[in-house]
């Protein structure tokens, strides 16, 4: 019998956390376990927990460590079902999403996770009319990567990386593995995701991405001074997503994408973390803060290939959280 647990990291958003877990007393599956990572300092969080914990298996679990990172961790050290969700606070997901999150993680022994498309609501008239793409989540042998899973179109299919707001994992996969808590950022540290993603790569493991499936996601507001993902330029944000960015990279990239990856993003890179090739945006987009940009991610490019390579040129011994096997 299949059980599973879910990871609900969460910081002073009660109205958020409230709907999210309002959404899951209604799924076809019932979870066996539900557990919140709660900071010390949250004085919000507890009252929506035990407004739900006769209709829901629902506990706070007490969040250490830095940022979203160490508030599932926390929670992972807590997990022993054989399945494990994770959902961002501000996420609903629509009644079969468990079930059908389950059913495509044992169609077959090498997938490891599944996900479907969050419907983000930042922008809901752009949203509406964007185009669906179908390269979404896809670790590429030249080095990009790409994201968009709130544009996915399509059927299911296998994807090399999942988005972190909607997703179901092998529970044995996920405690071996552990969130990697070498990342920067003091709150949501970015590109923990791909971190997984191309350990499943390098293991020869499956993902699935099911744009069929979709979830609301409400895109609440951030209480750590994150401002990048929100439009406005901040250098340190700026400088850990770029370091993040490389760091996983260099320590989980297997084969010639170990390698390709930095490439592709010291040479193109993107709109938040430019490469070499984006210099046109200091005439083109003066507006946008160009060089300040530049100087940020190149500081935190460089910090990662210090901190991965060092002197000697090969990778220092770095560890993820990695956690005991359920027994």
């Amino acid at each position: 019998m299949a059980t599973i647990d879910i990871i609900i990291p969460t910081l002073k958003r009660p109205d958020h956390l409230r709907r999210c877990l309002e959404a899951l007393s209604r799924q076809e599956l019932r979870a066996t376990r539900i557990r919140v990572g709660v900071r010390a300092d949250d004085d919000l969080t507890p009252a929506v927990i035990a407004e739900f914990a006769t209709r829901l298996p629902v506990m706070a679990v007490e969040a250490r460590g830095i940022g979203v990172v160490g508030s599932m961790n926390s929670c992972l050290a807590e997990c022993r079902s054989n399945f494990i969700a994770l959902l961002d606070d501000d996420v609903e997901i629509p009644p079969h999403w468990l079930a059908a999150m389950l059913e495509h993680v044992r169609s077959h022994q090498d997938v490891v996770a599944a996900g479907g498309r969050d419907l983000l609501m930042d922008y809901p008239e752009m949203r509406r009319t964007e185009p669906l793409v179908l390269d979404v989540g896809n670790v590429h042998w030249f080095g990009r990567v790409t994201g968009g899973h709130h544009r996915g179109g399509g059927s299911a299919r296998p994807v090399q990386v999942l988005r972190g707001s909607n997703c179901l994992f092998r529970g044995s996969f996920l405690r071996r593995r552990g969130f990697e808590n070498g990342l920067r950022g003091r709150g949501a540290q970015v590109n923990w995701e791909l971190a997984l993603g191309l350990q499943a790569l390098a293991a020869g493991k499956h993902m699935i991405f099911d744009p069929s499936v979709t979830i609301i996601h409400n895109v609440a507001p951030r209480h750590d001074g994150d401002t990048v993902h929100r439009g406005i330029f901040n250098f340190e944000g700026t400088s850990d997503i770029a370091y993040n960015e490389t760091f996983v990279a260099l320590k989980h990239g297997s084969g010639l994408v170990r390698w390709t990856i930095p490439l592709w993003q010291m040479l193109v890179g993107s709109h938040v973390c430019p490469g070499l090739l984006r210099a046109v945006d200091f005439i083109m987009k003066p507006q946008s803060q160009p060089a300040a940009r530049f100087a940020a991610t190149w500081a935190g490019r460089a910090a990662a290939f210090k901190t991965c390579l060092g002197a000697s040129g090969e990778p220092h011994s770095l560890s993820t959280t990695a956690l005991p096997a359920a027994p």
